[in-house]
């Protein structure tokens, strides 16, 4: 059973888009919002008058927009940013300046679920601005043609995949030739935790699913534990496969080293997230910026300087690590990667072990 695979995207822009790729996030669900902040870059003008109320986050530049300000030099390969940060004037726009080369545009419901990713370290309140389905056709419609992305399908939580799949295709009929598109599959209820009932609803619709470039899903929506959100990325591989299907899968949240080599040997392609805002990359594992400093640049360091270096240094860490997993595609050598390749290999014999039990 060979799950592991390499695709290559054309993008209407003319530019090839690689897999594996690693997509550093960007969020201001659970960033501190200043009082006042004077900017020289360019914000998001919005056509809609938005309606009036009490909100610490209205209009308010947030600190991940100094994260990405300052990230944006060694961003040259791809960034997923929120439509809702976009819209609301969270983070800015740089459709004049050096951006990655193609930017994964998500639908916001992230930054107004009541859900957070498995990296949080704080699960605070969610302060969230107006969010609709509205909204966000006004950031794609003001997207230039000339700036590489991939849009991303609005939430429809709690719907069957046949009308999510139409939602998502009267979204983007507008779109299509223009940039790519990528098709968010959310959980059919809220009690599929193990997501065994969305999974068939899936394969039950497989053939409909051909109509989008990429077809993404949460990490936390696909099971209640690792090895089980391994399992379903391999049926669903599976799935599409003998469907003759070969749409890439990209899963959201789960960028990290383990998790994206456990999810890459399983038969995604994509993977995107937050942990490298919130930590550091240290010898193929996640440890938070305190320790990450010490035993990377010493006990002398600053913890404003070993924030910033982390997060520069967890970019390039990034860069070679997809290198690495690429290569993996090619010889399937364990033995080369750098870092937990027993552990990997144990991880991918258990995996088929599971899914051939169910075949």
């Amino acid at each position: 059973m060979n799950l592991v695979r390499r695709s290559v995207l054309k993008h209407p822009s003319g530019i090839k888009i690689e897999t594996p790729l690693l997509i550093p996030s960007f969020s201001s669900k659970g960033c501190i919002f200043p009082k006042s902040k004077e900017s020289k870059y360019t914000f998001f003008q919005t056509n809609t008058e938005l309606p009036k109320k009490e909100n610490p986050t209205s209009g308010k530049i947030s600190e991940v927009a100094v994260f990405l300000i300052n990230a944006l030099g060694t961003l040259t390969n791809s960034m997923l940013v929120s439509a809702y940060d976009i819209f609301h004037k969270h983070i800015p726009i740089f459709y004049e300046s050096s951006t990655p080369e193609i930017i994964f545009l998500d639908s916001g419901g992230y930054e107004v679920g009541d859900t957070f990713d498995y990296s949080t370290i704080i699960r605070s309140t969610v302060i969230a601005n107006e969010w609709k389905e509205e909204y966000y056709k006004e950031v794609l419609e003001a997207w230039p043609d000339y700036v590489p992305a991939v849009f991303t399908s609005f939430d429809v939580q709690g719907e069957s995949i046949e009308k999510q799949i139409e939602s998502a295709k009267q979204l983007f009929s507008r779109f299509r030739g223009k940039q790519l598109c990528a098709i968010l599959i959310k959980p059919v209820s809220e009690s599929d935790k193990t997501f065994t009932k969305t999974l068939s609803d899936m394969c039950d619709n497989i053939s409909k699913l051909k109509d989008f470039d990429i077809i993404g899903i949460a990490d936390k929506d696909m099971g209640n534990s690792v090895l089980v959100v391994m399992q379903n990325i391999a049926k669903l591989r599976l799935k599409l496969d003998e469907a003759g299907i070969n749409i890439p899968l990209h899963i959201f949240g789960s960028l990290d080293p383990l998790t994206s080599w456990l999810y890459y040997i399983s038969g995604a392609e994509l993977f995107d997230g937050l942990t490298w805002l919130r930590y550091g990359y240290f010898e193929g594992r996640t440890v938070y910026y305190r320790n990450n400093g010490i035993l990377s640049l010493g006990i002398d360091k600053k913890d404003d300087f070993i924030r910033v270096q982390s997060m520069n240094d967890n970019l390039y860490y990034l860069m070679d690590l997809q290198l690495e997993m690429a290569e993996f595609a090619s010889d399937h050598d364990y033995d080369k990667i750098q870092f937990n390749g027993v552990f990997f290999k144990d991880a991918y014999k258990n995996l088929c072990k599971n899914i051939e039990k169910e075949i």
